[in-house]
């Protein structure tokens, strides 16, 4: 098969993946909303706002498997509906500048490539968020959970000839809310981005002489480049002060 032919095939497999990924999320929710209004839920649905701060870095051809390589200032929005004490949907829209260089490192390969790359990545996703135990703001035994998430996302970049590309950010975190109205996350999240892009690197930038230890650090079409981002978000509602537990529970 041509090979622009396989990689076009293969994108629009990708593309179809997302959506399929969000459609069954939105098919969901009438379900999902049924189950938080049921008796045996502890809490009544409701909305968060927030901030998210944090770090940002990358992983592809020149940082293949350092974590927090290079780490950059990351800040964000984030809106979070909470079904029940198990389950929650969160929007998020971040910025942040990655960066790397093969001046970083000791490979040969890396020293005589000298590659290097910034690239200002906007993101917007959407959340599926679990908590492991029932959180309910302000009590006392109830009140922390670790959860974990996962869904689509879409990171505008300065790809090269790609500009927009979908991903799916997954990762884990905790949540605390000692108080109705306030919920404080720490959580760490991986995008898996289907572009090869991100740092620049052009697939035919690879020099055989260096041997065949230098090919992890090639661009493939099928070796997708990754990033990630941790940090905290600061979570506030417009229901502070109300009751957030039905009267049945109560």
């Amino acid at each position: 098969m041509n090979r622009k032919l396989s990689f076009f095939i293969s994108e629009k497999m990708k593309v179809s993946y997302i959506f399929a990924i969000a459609l069954a999320m939105l098919m969901h929710l009438p379900v999902i909303k049924t189950y938080a209004q049921s008796p045996s839920s502890a809490v009544t649905p409701y909305d968060e706002y927030g901030l998210f701060l944090g770090a940002g870095y990358y992983n592809g051809e020149i940082n293949p498997t350092a974590p927090m390589y290079n780490p950059k200032l990351c800040v964000g929005f984030n809106m979070r509906h909470v079904f029940n004490e198990r389950l929650a949907l969160s929007f998020q829209a971040l910025r942040c500048k990655l960066e790397g260089s093969d001046k970083d490192f000791s490979s040969e390969y890396q020293k005589a490539r000298n590659a290097s790359f910034e690239n200002e990545i906007i993101e917007l996703s959407l959340h599926m968020e679990f908590n492991f135990l029932p959180l309910i703001p302000g009590d006392e035994y109830r009140c922390f959970t670790p959860y974990v998430s996962a869904g689509p996302g879409m990171a505008i970049g300065s790809f090269i000839n790609e500009g927009l590309r979908f991903c799916i950010p997954f990762g884990v975190g905790v949540k605390y809310s000692p108080k109705k109205g306030f919920t404080l996350s720490a959580e760490w999240k991986y995008r898996k981005l289907f572009s090869d892009m991100l740092d620049g690197i052009p697939g035919d930038k690879y020099d055989m002489s260096f041997g065949d230890g230098a090919a992890k650090q090639k661009s493939f079409i099928d070796n997708d480049d990754w990033y990630s981002f941790i940090g905290v978000v600061f979570s506030f509602s417009p229901q502070r002060g109300k009751s957030t537990m039905c009267s049945a529970y109560n």
